[in-house]
């Protein structure tokens, strides 16, 4: 375990709460606007983040929430973002269902360059057929199908951004040579999703290639997440699962006898944080009173693929089947998994899980004063469930902006997070360079 955490953020519309954007002083009307975006980038950027991270889906939302999830194209948008700030790193996400290789190295390797080697993807597989519908498909392959074409989307991307080495660049004027060619290799990948012949036209980035991260728990993802990442978002309800989780890849990690280590492993937490537990209570309830609780049943039914009717709404919640076992499919298995080992292991009623269903169900949610939060996340990062977090604020951008106001200087105080950055490139912020 290092001596101190890593934190990013993700940036999702005005914020990770279904009714963020229904607040009279909501930003709702400006998530269009790349002066919003940059907004948040400073505000995290005053904090010492390691990262923001932009959330994508290739369709519009149907989570029923009455606003617009998505608006601005991640990759444009950090490319944007890159202009105004120095240090934070740039998080953009990419579907590998979709994206073709080439032009995805390319994509990300330029906003490397752009950002001076700030740059990160966060590769995801898709969840919904509507996606794939917008792409040429009737449906989304099976899960273990997707994961493995992400293996070897992950696997050309790295192969590209390493097959023209910067060095390559000699540019002398006299003798007429700019390039020297045996620095610059064709990578003839044929495989059995992609065949692609390179170089990538682009030489390679002061941090070699981009930070490689995953989101999710999934058995498929578990694996792809051990070979080919960095960094993970990981789903974790509980130090429980945080630890079993942690547990697991370390030892994927271990039996791929990997060098580097296993990925960095920050599970998502959703703060409500304010001078007193009883004014950040206040602000919770305040956005909780435009969620009708039918809504909150729905989404429950969703997340376990099963009816709650007749359900006693102050009786524990009964055990539920395992994820193989379903009668009906669900979005999310890590949603699930989370969900079905809290009920088991906090005994939860329906009321008490209807109320964790406010922000995206499956993370932590933790609601006090500075140092409550602080101290929670400080025990989590201790007892080594996890080498920090992913932000999920509720919020944009004032209940982000009082995490940094109000719990980052203790983090800093306690020697837990840091006071400035220290590396230049993502990279050497998280400590894991390119060898």
């Amino acid at each position: 375990m290092k001596n101190q955490m890593h934190i990013v953020s993700l940036i999702y519309s005005t914020g990770l709460h279904p009714a963020s954007w229904r607040l009279e002083h909501s930003k709702i009307d400006e998530i269009g606007q790349i002066t919003y975006q940059q907004e948040i980038a400073k505000i995290a950027e005053r904090g010492c983040l390691d990262a923001i991270f932009l959330a994508d889906g290739q369709y519009i939302s149907q989570e029923n929430t009455g606003h617009l999830s998505y608006f601005l194209e991640p990759i444009t948008t950090l490319t944007a973002i890159s202009q105004i700030t120095k240090h934070i790193g740039l998080i953009a996400t990419l579907s590998s269902t979709f994206y073709d290789p080439y032009n995805a190295a390319r994509l990300i390797g330029s906003l490397d360059h752009i950002s001076h080697g700030r740059a990160g993807i966060n590769i995801v597989t898709s969840q919904f057929d509507n996606e794939a519908r917008n792409h040429s498909m009737t449906q989304l392959p099976p899960l273990n199908e997707r994961y493995k074409k992400a293996e070897e989307f992950v696997h050309v991307l790295k192969q590209l951004w390493q097959s023209f080495d910067s060095h390559a660049l000699i540019n002398d004027r006299k003798s007429g040579r700019g390039i020297e060619w045996s620095l610059v290799n064709e990578i003839n990948h044929e495989g059995d999703y992609f065949k692609v012949k390179g170089p990538i036209n682009l030489p390679s980035s002061p941090q070699i290639y981009p930070v490689l991260c995953q989101a999710g728990t999934s058995i498929p993802g578990r694996d792809f997440a051990s070979k080919a990442v960095d960094m993970i978002f990981s789903v974790a309800w509980n130090k429980a699962d945080a630890k079993r989780f942690l547990k697991d890849i370390e030892k994927r990690t271990e039996q791929l006898n990997k060098s580097e280590g296993r990925p960095l492993i920050l599970p998502g937490l959703t703060v409500y944080v304010a001078d007193t537990m009883e004014e950040a209570k206040e602000r919770m309830a305040a956005l909780d009173s435009f969620i009708d609780v039918n809504d909150k049943i729905k989404q429950i039914e969703q997340s376990i693929g099963q009816s709650v009717e007749g359900w006693d709404f102050d009786a524990v919640v009964p055990p539920l089947p395992s994820f193989d076992k379903l009668p009906t499919k669900v979005v999310s298995k890590a949603r699930y998994e989370a969900i079905r080992n809290t009920i088991e292991t906090e005994s939860l009623t329906l009321r008490e899980l209807a109320q964790r269903v406010s922000t995206w169900m499956g993370h932590k949610t933790i609601v006090g004063d500075p140092i409550t939060v602080a101290d929670m996340m400080q025990e989590w990062f201790e007892e080594e469930c996890c080498d920090g977090f992913t932000l999920m604020p509720p919020t944009y951008p004032d209940m982000f902006e009082a995490f940094i106001d109000k719990v980052i200087p203790i983090l800093q105080e306690r020697g837990l997070f840091r006071k400035a950055y220290t590396g230049t490139t993502l990279r050497e912020n998280l400590q894991c360079v390119v060898e």
